[in-house]
């Protein structure tokens, strides 16, 4: 009986290791599968990560498509003033300076879409380096043409600004029949100031004087 009672004892064990080795298995399977799941998010963070930046960030489809505007319909206006500067097509779209002010507004939507977006104030650590007289100016400059934002405000900024200057090298050019202004105009779509110092000189060779782009303010005695 003894001998009989350790068989038996010895086989119910074996049972409940069995069984138990059963209930385990199905355990260690699912916490294998969750640490394989959790590899495999812990391997997708920076990529979800990213998207998460994307989608956070200004449309880069309407920052993108507003500087392709701004680079190339100021261009439409400068062949008006440089090739056509007296048809009425020309007056009738620049006399006014609606075409300017409504690159004015494309360049606002860029300037807060980009202000907006992660990291778009960014710029204005910079800017307190470059206006820091006990740094380098360039170099403070060299920084921001990395940031992307930064360029695509700077951009239309500079193009916007020409074509304000040369709508007034026009419309002086006009009124005072200053000759070869459009070689001053070209030059300023192109590189900026040196445009107007050519208007300048060309103003004052052809005896017109000096340009002062509209009428002289005389103060009022009061």
């Amino acid at each position: 009986f003894v001998g009989m009672g350790v068989v038996l004892g010895l086989t119910l064990l074996a049972g409940a290791e069995a069984a138990l080795m059963a209930h385990s298995a199905p355990t260690c399977r699912m916490s294998m599968h969750a640490h394989h799941h959790s590899l495999v998010l812990h391997s997708a963070y920076p990529v979800l990560r990213s998207a998460e930046l994307k989608m956070a960030a200004a449309p880069p489809d309407l920052i993108e498509n507003a500087v392709s505007l701004s680079t190339f319909a100021p261009q439409f206006l400068w062949l008006l003033i440089i090739a056509f500067p007296r048809s009425k097509i020309t007056a009738r779209v620049m006399n006014t300076p609606v075409p300017i002010l409504a690159l004015s507004l494309v360049h606002l939507v860029i300037v807060t879409q980009a202000a907006g977006a992660p990291g778009g104030t960014e710029p204005v650590a910079i800017f307190a380096d470059v206006f820091d007289p006990s740094q380098s100016q360039l170099g403070g400059m060299m920084r921001l043409f990395k940031v992307r934002n930064f360029v695509a405000e700077e951009w239309p900024h500079v193009l916007i600004w020409d074509l304000f200057v040369g709508r007034a090298i026009w419309l002086d050019a006009l009124r005072r029949d200053v000759p070869f202004a459009w070689g001053a105009l070209v030059l300023t779509n192109g590189i900026g100031p040196p445009g107007l110092l050519l208007y300048v000189f060309l103003s004052l060779v052809s005896g017109r004087g000096l340009p002062t782009f509209g009428q002289a303010y005389s103060p009022r005695e009061r």
